[in-house]
């Protein structure tokens, strides 16, 4: 035997489940298909997100190339260098060696130089002089960051002196400790010398 309530409850279940999930034909939905503008907003600011990051991970990528590149150009600058050396050493102290050095193919193709001047990754001039026996090169305007990393691996020979920013020679190895302290500015100068 059928009762009444319970077939008027399963059709009533069944009409409530049909009206939740389709709507009559000619008639619209209460439901939304498609992005809205809040979900546009949330997608937009996530890509913008993603732009930020990927530009501040370039950013770090480029200061890491840029000082890897410069240590290898110190290290050819001081090698190249030493080659000009004679028995009466490098010419009269104070000559400037860098339109040597240009005209020898002394500088890395990675430098930017013109007929008589060279530059580091941040612009900054190169100057290598004489000393008589031994040559001076200086870097300039070299970021703090970047400084630090510089002072502390281009030197380790006890040949060479390094000095930051005009202060006092280093001979050998520059500690991190040193380079932080030597490196006090937004731009710095380094200096190596040999004997």
């Amino acid at each position: 035997m059928k009762h009444p309530h319970t077939a008027v409850s399963t059709e009533s279940a069944s009409n409530a489940m049909g009206d939740a999930h389709s709507a009559p034909l000619g008639h619209r939905s209460n439901r939304q298909a498609g992005f809205g503008t809040l979900d546009m907003l949330i997608a937009l600011v996530i890509g913008l997100l993603a732009v930020i990051a990927a530009m501040a991970a370039m950013s770090k990528l480029t200061a890491s190339q840029n000082n890897n590149d410069e240590l290898s150009n110190i290290s050819s600058l001081i090698t190249n260098t030493r080659v000009l050396k004679t028995s009466s050493g490098y010419g009269s102290t104070g000559s400037d060696l860098v339109p040597t050095m240009i005209n020898s193919g002394g500088i890395p193709d990675l430098m930017q130089r013109t007929t008589t001047e060279v530059f580091n990754a941040w612009a900054g001039t190169v100057t290598i002089v004489s000393t008589g026996t031994g040559f001076t090169m200086t870097y300039a305007d070299v970021p703090k960051d970047s400084c630090i990393i510089l002072a502390a691996k281009a030197a380790g020979s006890r040949a060479m002196t390094t000095s930051i920013n005009g202060g006092a020679g280093i001979v050998g190895e520059v500690t991190t400790a040193e380079a932080d302290s030597g490196c006090s500015q937004d731009t710095n100068t380094l200096a190596w010398s040999t004997r």
